[in-house]
């Protein structure tokens, strides 16, 4: 069968009464010894504890940010909505490291925009220029190229042609030396005959003194002749192997360079091919160091904190501690700096012995009083009854919520009630 328990109010002497009958201020009170001091509808099987008043909803306000506090706008007993201004801290330094992370990041991304704009526009380039053989060490490798084998083409058709000469003895300048010796040779011989039949015929004195002269004159040219003839013959023949030694030397490194020429084309395509891909990897660089996420988050935070730097109420309430001080920077419990609380929801927190716990249940409707609120009755309900005893303690008591469902009271935070069950 349900039960209702009825809380009363008792005077300053019946609490020093129940206070002295019992050993600790939270054991229950035993309404037997203190029954002719309680109203009459106390009966002897009443039980009576003592609680103590609480809000449903508190909350402490705190601020980490280290900041001095600029203004306080509220003072303790002040009734309070969530979201209405408290304090506000002296933010200056803090708006101006905004400012600075601000430009900063503005800078950034400028700088981040120019790169990304300058890696496109060099790959854009880079990418056409190939495509459109408009690279211009492309084009200058391709002219040495051409350069080059029109070079080789001329001297192997030059030392072809020597070549042949050589070996087919066809050589302009050495036919012509040679025939010129041949003739010489012969313009020698008979020079020399000739010489031979004019002193004979001196011998005999067929001829005078100056055609023996003559024809000695005539011999001697001859023969300087021949021997002119004889060297330009030599030089000749020496003259066409060393042009042709030189043109076979010309050739091999004219073939060379052909290929060298070949390789530095090549080179070139693959050196282009590789500037793009570095371009491209550029523009991906410059790209992922677009990404400013890190300043962009680093500014965030100091937003969050200059939005911090105006402490508000986290809820409907009023103000019961203001900790914090113009002036002063809130460090002392933690940056604690003021306490809010619902004072229009409260609840009485008491403790039932082990002896008492099986006669309470959840949901009973109680009347609740204290010493602040005179005669004064409000209704309650215990709401929760902790299935283990309180530890530490020096007796087995059980924690009890009692929630106030009266809707305006004078009951305050803190404040002890004394509750009676009846029965």
């Amino acid at each position: 069968m349900m039960r209702k328990i009825f809380v009363l109010g008792v005077s300053f002497a019946l609490i020093g009464m129940l206070s002295g009958c019992n050993a600790s201020s939270e054991q229950a009170v035993n309404p037997a010894e203190t029954q002719e001091n309680v109203h009459a509808a106390v009966s002897s099987n009443d039980i009576v504890v003592r609680g103590i008043v609480e809000s449903v909803s508190s909350r402490n306000v705190y601020s980490t940010l280290g900041l001095m506090v600029d203004y306080i706008h509220v003072e303790v007993g002040d009734r309070v909505y969530a979201g209405q201004v408290l304090a506000v801290l002296d933010s200056y330094n803090l708006e101006l490291n905004i400012k600075s992370q601000q430009a900063s990041l503005d800078q950034a991304r400028q700088n981040s925009q120019n790169s990304i704009s300058n890696s496109q526009r060099m790959l854009s380039e880079a990418t056409s220029n190939l495509a459109n053989n408009t690279n211009m060490q492309i084009l200058n490798a391709e002219a040495a190229l051409t350069s080059a084998e029109a070079n080789l083409a001329r001297l192997r058709k030059d030392y072809e042609a020597a070549l042949r000469d050589y070996e087919s003895g066809s050589d302009l300048q050495v036919v012509g030396a040679r025939n010129a010796f041949r003739n010489a040779e012969i313009a020698r011989d008979n020079a020399e005959r000739n010489y031979t039949q004019s002193r004979a015929l001196y011998v005999l004195g067929a001829i005078s003194v100056d055609e023996m002269q003559r024809a000695d004159d005539e011999r001697t040219l001859a023969r300087n002749n021949y021997n002119n003839a004889s060297t330009s013959y030599e030089n000749a023949a020496s003259f066409q192997t060393r042009s042709l030694e030189q043109l076979r030397v010309s050739l091999t490194q004219a073939i060379a360079a052909e290929q060298s020429s070949r390789e530095m084309l090549q080179a070139s395509r693959v050196a282009a091919e590789q500037e793009i891909a570095r371009l491209r990897n550029n523009l991906s660089t410059a790209e992922l160091g677009a990404n400013l996420e890190h300043m962009e988050i680093s500014l965030q935070l100091l937003e969050r904190q200059l939005e911090d730097s105006t402490i508000t109420a986290p809820i409907n309430g009023t103000v019961t501690a203001v900790i914090a001080a113009e002036g002063a920077t809130p460090t002392p419990m933690g940056g604690l700096m003021f306490v809010v609380e619902d004072t229009d929801n409260l609840r009485v927190m008491t403790r039932f012995r082990e002896y008492d716990i099986g006669l309470i249940e959840e949901g009973m409707e109680v009347s609740i009083t204290s010493e602040v609120t005179g005669g004064a009755v409000y209704t309650g309900i215990i709401s929760r009854i902790n299935p283990a005893a309180v530890e530490f303690s020096q007796i087995v008591e059980f924690e009890a919520e009692v929630s106030v469902v009266s809707g305006e009271t004078s009951l305050r935070i803190g404040g002890t009630a004394w509750v009676l069950v009846g029965f």
